[in-house]
């Protein structure tokens, strides 16, 4: 399956299952650089996008559990007030109303000129972008809805929270990062990719999904070029934007090694993954604080997305099958139709969900 996909829709992608607290499987397929002829293997490195969001609400919840923070502190009485000024809803928000997606304030990544600036016409591929530039995209936007209210899924939380962190821990967020989760659990491919990682020899080429509505809504860069299949190489470009909210780089195995890891107990107590996975209505499923639940025809699963320039990925574990999958990609899709093809569409449209259960049966 993943070699036909390899074949028509994504340059290169991996897959790995996991059971009980061990990944079973892993394979990948397609080129990580089609042109030197590199293969893809276990460890080609893919950006996992959104699948970020859920790295921090672990150190969140790690801090609240420390003693040092609590999930109905005021964001405002952490932050100073020129990180927040002109950003609606953020005197009055808290740190659960941020990780859930109900703060009502503005995502970044859905105003237009962040969008020509970070991923499309504008786009410039020697810039490393500072975390609070992507606030001055929404500075002065009018607020969603008041803190609690309403679902709204917004990138600006997680700058926020990444902010937070730096402040709570007095460590850079990458930092936070390597201590808290990547040493503990010897995550050895997994970075927050910044201008000093950007360059490393196993991160697959970048693509992204060509067509109207992408050139509509984003813009062609000059630093991107087009390739057969309506995909874009976009290599050139780093993930500093993303940061918090999707600046991870990553190998599907662990991906799969992290989300284990959280379900079994093993990064956070009980009453942190109760906290974790008391649901809320969002969109056309569930939000926890920072985990998705959604219906499938294996019945309800808990994961995360993600959907960035050049990759797209998804790791989802069924609460039935004490089964586990994770999908990365090479190619993104944001911008472009809402039916283009990304890891999460693979995992929604595909056998991948029934094959990975049919494996782990075994096991």
């Amino acid at each position: 399956m993943l070699d036909q996909k390899a074949e028509k829709t994504f340059p290169a992608l991996a897959m790995a299952i996991g059971k009980g607290d061990k990944l079973i499987w892993q394979a990948a397929a397609g080129y990580a650089d089609a042109k030197n002829h590199l293969r893809a293997t276990p460890e080609t490195l893919f950006g996992i996008g959104s699948i970020t969001k859920v790295f921090v609400a672990v150190i969140i919840l790690q801090l609240v559990e420390e003693g040092s923070l609590t999930l109905d502190a005021f964001l405002a009485d952490w932050l100073a007030e020129e990180s927040l000024a002109g950003v609606a809803n953020a005197e009055t928000v808290t740190v659960r109303q941020l990780l859930a997606h109900y703060s009502g304030i503005p995502s970044w990544e859905n105003q237009q000129a962040w969008i020509y600036a970070a991923r499309g016409r504008e786009v410039k591929p020697d810039k490393i972008w500072l975390p609070e530039e992507n606030l001055d995209f929404i500075r002065g936007k009018s607020l969603l809805c008041q803190p609690g209210e309403a679902f709204h899924y917004s990138n600006s939380n997680f700058t926020l929270l990444g902010l937070l962190i730096e402040k709570v821990t007095s460590h850079a967020f990458e930092e936070a990062l390597r201590q808290r989760i990547i040493g503990p659990l010897r995550l050895k491919n997994t970075f927050l990719e910044t201008s000093f990682s950007s360059g490393r020899k196993n991160l697959a080429k970048r693509f992204h999904r060509l067509d109207a509505h992408f050139i509509k809504n984003a813009g062609i860069s000059a630093y991107f070029k087009a390739e057969p299949g309506d995909l874009l190489d976009v290599s050139a470009v780093n993930l500093s934007v993303e940061w918090a909210a999707g600046g991870i780089v990553s190998t599907a195995q662990d991906v799969m090694n992290f989300i284990l890891a959280l379900k079994n107990g093993k990064l956070l107590n009980p009453e942190s993954m109760a906290a974790m996975q008391r649901w809320l209505p969002a969109d056309s499923g569930e939000m926890g604080l920072s985990l998705f639940r959604i219906n499938t025809d294996g019945g309800p699963a808990t994961g995360h997305g993600g959907n960035v320039l050049g990759a797209s990925a998804c790791v989802w574990w069924y609460e039935k099958a004490n089964c586990a999958v994770a999908l990365l990609t090479n190619v993104g899709s944001m911008h472009a139709a809402p039916e283009a093809d990304c890891a999460s569409a693979l995992f929604k449209n595909s056998a991948a969900g029934s094959l990975a259960r049919q494996i782990a049966a075994h096991y």
